[in-house]
């Protein structure tokens, strides 16, 4: 009888961690995993990486290890954003042998403003967070003769019925809507918002790791490419998503947003209008540019391994959101003026 698979999954109580450790327990595996809060279970540890040594429990051989911890922060200082995403996934190099086979999940935007990873200027990229990642494959590039680095988009819950473990990062467009933060759709008019679904991503990991380490690094991008939804069918179905939940909960239906590209709203609306907000619109003004960047991508992703359709997935992980934070859900926003 062969023994098991010794797989190690950090940021195993994350969105995609969490997904992929139920993935890898369905597939006949006993995958261990850590990350800084900890999970429940006897094969759950706890270690902020890259601040601390590893607990003996992870002082092991390990056949497997997929590293999926991640700070998605956009807004973080580089030398915050290189302890968030490069120390971890140092300190977690570390914990693999040579023989290891070595997962590291990535992000399709990745590639920043010029389209590789290869520029180490902040400049190259949108933000810190895609600065911190391009630098983190650098660094798998440099340390692995042989691994996986798996791409993908933006992450929506599970595919029957949109359930999540963590909402953050895209989650900030239904808390908007709802509490009236997004004053208009700023995007430009053939933007595409490529998303996948935690299925998606760990089902993929799971043939990856029955399949055994590559010969050499490989480079998976997963997505819907070139039928990607355009950024405003993404919206409306945003929108419809919410406004049925909230017609079950009878609250009033969102209004539809007014859209605009990036150079109207920034040289010709926001100069005028932001000397008559109050403090509260200009923050969530401020906080709202941030994401401008990611409304305005045009050029779809190559992807190697296309996804099923993913409107669904928008819509189910949508009402799962407004179920699970129903205070946000029912609010009702405070029009502009």
């Amino acid at each position: 009888m062969s023994e098991p698979v010794r797989i190690l999954v950090t940021g195993a109580t994350g969105a995609v961690g969490a997904a992929l450790t139920r993935a890898l327990d369905a597939a006949g595996h006993r995958p261990h995993g850590v990350s800084r809060r900890g999970g429940t279970g006897p094969r759950q540890h706890t270690w902020s990486a890259g601040l601390e040594e590893p607990p003996p429990a992870l002082r092991r051989t390990w056949d497997v290890v997929v590293h999926c911890a991640a700070d998605t922060r956009w807004n973080l200082p580089e030398e915050e954003a290189e302890r968030a995403n490069v120390a971890p996934l140092r300190a977690v190099l570390g914990l693999a042998a040579p023989g290891t086979h070595f997962v590291h999940l990535s992000s399709s935007y990745v590639t920043g403003l010029t389209g590789d990873i290869r520029s180490p200027s902040p400049a190259a990229y949108r933000n810190s967070y895609e600065w911190s990642k391009a630098r983190a494959e650098r660094l798998v590039h440099a340390e692995r003769d042989s691994a996986d680095i798996v791409r993908f988009p933006v992450v929506m819950g599970a595919r029957a019925d949109g359930s999540l473990d963590r909402y953050s990062g895209f989650f900030w467009l239904p808390s908007s809507l709802c509490s009236g933060a997004v004053p208009a759709m700023v995007a430009e008019e053939k933007a595409l918002l490529d998303i996948v679904s935690t299925d998606d991503v760990a089902d993929h990991v799971v043939r990856l790791v029955a399949g055994g380490p590559p010969t050499g690094r490989r480079l998976s991008i997963l997505g819907r490419g070139e039928d990607a939804q355009p950024v405003a069918e993404v919206f409306e179905t945003v929108r419809a998503a919410l406004n049925s939940w909230r017609a079950e909960h009878g609250v009033p239906a969102l209004d539809r947003l007014p859209s605009m590209t990036p150079e109207q709203w920034n040289r010709f609306y926001l100069p005028f209008a932001e000397e008559h907000l109050d403090r509260a619109q200009l923050l969530r003004v401020t906080a709202f540019r941030a994401y401008q960047g990611y409304l305005s991508v045009t050029e779809p992703f190559a992807v190697t391994h296309r996804v099923p359709d993913t409107v669904e997935v928008l819509h189910r992980s949508i009402r799962r959101w407004a179920e699970t934070h129903q205070s946000s859900a029912r609010r009702v926003p405070r029009a502009w003026s």
